[in-house]
């Protein structure tokens, strides 16, 4: 059996691990420490109601801040850029917003193909839209 004809090697592998909140998903590859949360649909939003006991905050919030802390817990912070905004990773085929989400890799440092490898696995499962990339 020659290199092409053999199955892909551990290396080769991406194991996409999906954490999912009542309104948020996260998509993660430990193994290189990057990683999607995908927003809801903000029109989907429950208000917050008269409660003092809830605090006040919509059902989106309270998950976002739910979502982050547990996140957290576990090693992931979200990304941001150079003015200080959160990197957007893009937008779901239907137009949920896609921010990105890092953490130290559970691996050596990896390669740029490595990561390349990752943010093609981490596109698909999260259902970003490739014409939507890492823009606003």
């Amino acid at each position: 059996m020659n290199q092409s004809e053999q199955e892909p090697s551990w290396p080769d592998y991406v194991d996409v691990t999906i954490v999912e909140f009542a309104s948020h998903t996260a998509y993660l590859d430990p193994r290189t420490g990057t990683g999607y949360l995908v927003t809801p649909d903000p029109e989907r939003d429950i208000p917050a109601p008269d409660d003092p006991f809830v605090g006040g905050l919509s059902l989106h919030t309270a998950d976002w801040r739910r979502a982050l802390s547990h996140l957290e817990e576990d090693g992931w912070q979200l990304l941001y850029d150079d003015e200080g905004k959160v990197e957007r990773a893009g937008r779901t085929t239907d137009g949920r917003t896609v921010v990105c989400l890092f953490a130290p890799p559970a691996a050596d440092q990896p390669s740029l193909e490595t990561l390349r490898r990752a943010l093609i696995a981490l596109d698909l499962a999260a259902e970003v839209d490739p014409s939507t990339r890492h823009s606003d």
